[in-house]
Parts: structure tokens; sequence; C-alpha cells
């Protein structure tokens, strides 16, 4: 039997030059001067606690999310990430990026986005890329449809990452393990979990962490931002 392909990307720092969550928030305060202050101090002290193991990684996002987005209404929010998402994919992807993906789509493969970012900024991204697939951390709304402190579901990093991603192929009935060659994109040591899981690991543009344990694992390294 002949194997599936499927090749999952990460988003931030994979195929993007930058990190999105971070910048975007940051871009929805602008004209904001009263806000800086206590967001500043709520993101910095959770990202304390988190380094120091007192705190989920959820909580940097949510405590972000707290002085930016939260209340404000899913269109409102839409709005601000579809403008974000056609900035991003204009200028923002590495210079690789598209030629990669077609690669995949020419060979008939699979193609998921699995990202720790949320789904804001995720779907509008892929859509743009033509991927129909992703798997990402999830926002909640209210009966009112705001934008509520706490994330929909389980933060899709780590090993959250990949236990995400398996519970999202095992829905598929046609989905069988070892009838799949999967390759994992990624720049970053916290997806370490998902690339010694799938077939192929590919470290792209990785981070110094990341790259330190490339050989160990025998990841390819591949640097997108050259032509």
């Amino acid at each position: 039997m002949t194997k599936r392909h499927i090749a999952i990307f990460d988003l931030d720092e994979t195929l993007t030059k930058k990190g999105t969550w971070g910048r975007f928030v940051t871009g929805t305060l602008r004209g904001k001067p009263l806000k800086w202050i206590p967001f500043f101090i709520s993101t910095v002290f959770s990202q304390i606690l988190y380094m120091l193991k007192f705190g989920p990684r959820e909580h940097v996002k949510e405590n972000m999310m707290r002085w930016t987005l939260s209340g404000r209404s899913r269109a409102e929010l839409e709005k601000l990430a579809a403008d974000f998402s056609d900035n991003e994919v204009a200028v923002g992807l590495r210079i690789r990026a598209n030629d990669m993906l077609e690669k995949h789509r020419v060979a008939g493969d699979r193609i998921i986005i699995a990202s720790a970012a949320v789904d804001l900024i995720v779907d509008p991204i892929a859509d743009r890329l033509g991927i129909a697939e992703r798997v990402c951390t999830k926002m909640a709304y209210d009966n009112k449809g705001k934008l509520s402190r706490k994330l929909g579901g389980m933060n899709c990093y780590g090993v959250g990452k990949l236990t995400m991603v398996r519970e999202y192929l095992e829905q598929d009935p046609g989905f069988d393990r070892a009838q799949t060659h999967i390759t994992m994109y990624s720049d970053s040591r916290s997806d370490l979990d998902i690339m010694r899981w799938a077939d192929v690991g590919i470290a792209v543009n990785p981070s110094p962490r990341l790259a330190a344990v490339a050989e160990q694992y025998g990841f390819e390294i591949q640097d997108w931002d050259k032509e």
C-alpha cells in the first residue's frame, strides 16, 4: 500500500519571519496609552511565573488578552485580524515559505498548519495561504459575542501540540499512522515532541535551542530566508 504524505507546518517564525501573537495584540493598543502599563506588568508577571514553573503558559496569553482583546466583539476582532493577516502574507513570510507549500501541493500531500497562535490569527492567514486544515489554540466568546478572558481549550504548545494534532488526525476514519509519512517543519525546540513523532523533522531557521539538538535527533536544518 502506498503511504499517504502529510506536511505539518508551524506558523510563527517558521512560515512567518516573526511571531504573530505579540505583534498583533500590541498593535491593538495603538492610541490607548493608559493600557500599556497594566498590559506590560501583567504580561511580564505571568511570563516570570511560567518560567519559574508557578503557572501554565496559557496564562501568559490570557493576561495579554485581558488588556488588549477581551470584551471586544468577534466582528471587530476578525476585522483587525484580517488586516493583520493581509499584511503578514504580503510582507511577513519567509522567502521560501510559499515555495515549500507549493512543493507539497504539487506532490499531492495533505498540508496542515499546527500553531500555538490563536485561531483568530491562524485562520485568516491559513485562508490566504490556501491551507484548509489547521490545528491551533482556540479563543472563546460569551453569549453576546464578546471575547472571553479565558482560552477556549488547550494551548497548542509543546506536548499539547502533539496531543492536539494526533486527536485531530485520529478523527479522520481514513487516517492510518502506519501508512502515513509525516513531515514536521518548525523553528522551535518547543516542537521537539511533535518533530520526534513525525517521520521527518525539519528545523527551519531554527532557534539556538533547536539548532543545538538538531543533529542529535536527525533533523535537517533549512534556511528559508535564502532563495
